[in-house]
C-alpha cells in the first residue's frame, strides 16, 4: 500500500468519523431532523465504502458502520456490521454497548443482555454498562438483577442516579415493592 492509499484511506475514516459525530453531537440537545440524520448517515457510510484495503482497520471500519445505521435506525444492518466488528476485535467495550442498545431496539433484551455481560467481562468498571444492563433487566422484570447492576452503576459513578427517575426502561419495575425498596437502599 503506497503512502498516498495510506492517507486517502484515514481520510475516508476521519470523514465518516466527522459525520457520525455531527449526528451524535445533536443528539442530546437538539434532534437533527431525519432527512438530515440519514444524509450524513449515508455519507459517512459512502465514505467508509471507498476503502478498499481495510488492513488492521477493518473492525473499526465496522464498527462506524454500525454506528452509522445505527443512527437511521437500520438495527439489524447495524447488528451484521457490529457483530462482524466483535468477531474482529472481541475487547472493544464499545462495540459491545451499541449491539445491546441495537438488540434493545429491536426487542430481543435477551441478546442486549447478552451483549452488556460481556461489555462488563471487558471492562467490569464502566458505569454505563453496569446501567444499561440494569435497564435490560429491568425490562424483562427481574428486580433483583436490575437492583444488583443499578447498584453497581452507582458505585462506579453516582451521576448515574439521576437518570432513574426518567428512564422509561424502568417503569416495568417502578412500582414493584422489591424495586422501591431496594432503590431506597441504594439511592
Amino acid at each position: 500500500m503506497t503512502t498516498i492509499q495510506r492517507v486517502q484511506r484515514k481520510q475516508l475514516i476521519r470523514a465518516a468519523e466527522g459525520y457520525l459525530e455531527l449526528i451524535m453531537s445533536f443528539e442530546n440537545t437538539w434532534m437533527l431532523e431525519e432527512v438530515h440524520r440519514r444524509t450524513l448517515a449515508n455519507r459517512a457510510l459512502d465514505s467508509l465504502d471507498q476503502i478498499k484495503r481495510p488492513l488492521g482497520h477493518k473492525p473499526y471500519i465496522l464498527f462506524l458502520k454500525g454506528q452509522a445505521c445505527r443512527a437511521i435506525q437500520k438495527y439489524d444492518r447495524a447488528v451484521h456490521y457490529l457483530q462482524q466488528s466483535a468477531q474482529l476485535d472481541p475487547d472493544n467495550i464499545h462495540t459491545f454497548l451499541a449491539l445491546g442498545w441495537c438488540h434493545k431496539r429491536l426487542e430481543r433484551t435477551d441478546l442486549a443482555i447478552e451483549a452488556m455481560e460481556t461489555a462488563i467481562q471487558i471492562d467490569n468498571e464502566s458505569a454505563i454498562a453496569h446501567y444499561n444492563l440494569a435497564c435490560y433487566w429491568a425490562l424483562v422484570r427481574q428486580v433483583k438483577m436490575a437492583v444488583l447492576y443499578l447498584s453497581n452503576a452507582f458505585d462506579l459513578n453516582p451521576d448515574y442516579r439521576e437518570f432513574v427517575e426518567t428512564e422509561s426502561d424502568f417503569d416495568a419495575i417502578r412500582e414493584d415493592p422489591d424495586f422501591i425498596a431496594s432503590l431506597d437502599m441504594i439511592v
